[in-house]
């Protein structure tokens, strides 16, 4: 399930979380979401993006014991910083639309350079 991939035991590092805390409960009753589209607007000092007039958020926090953290790749399957990503490139996201509405990103790859 979708879940086990963003619940995973990466290595925390700080300052990746302005989407506000995720409690288990989130995850436990989320749903999956995936997108492809271009990035509209990018925030990275509250690791946000605009895709599709929808906000993406990119997380790397502890939720209860374990820690989620959103995986960005390149076209070619390497691994990138959020700090990386540019307007107009498109990107598929797959993640975790919490039950309030916040859509947190476990996968974001860019396909296309803008």
């Amino acid at each position: 399930m979708l879940a086990v991939m963003l619940i995973i035991g990466w290595c925390p590092s700080p300052g990746r979380a302005d989407s506000s805390r995720i409690a288990p409960s989130d995850i436990k009753f989320g749903d999956p979401f995936e997108i492809t589209a271009g990035i509209m607007q990018i925030d990275y000092a509250k690791n946000r993006l605009i895709l599709a007039e929808q906000e993406v958020y990119a997380v790397d926090q502890e939720v209860g014991a374990e820690t989620i953290k959103t995986a960005v790749f390149d076209a070619d399957g390497e691994s990138i910083s959020f700090d990386d990503l540019k307007i107009g490139q498109t990107v598929r996201v797959r993640g975790i639309k919490l039950p309030d509405g916040r859509l947190i990103a476990g996968d974001l790859v860019c396909v296309r350079q803008p």
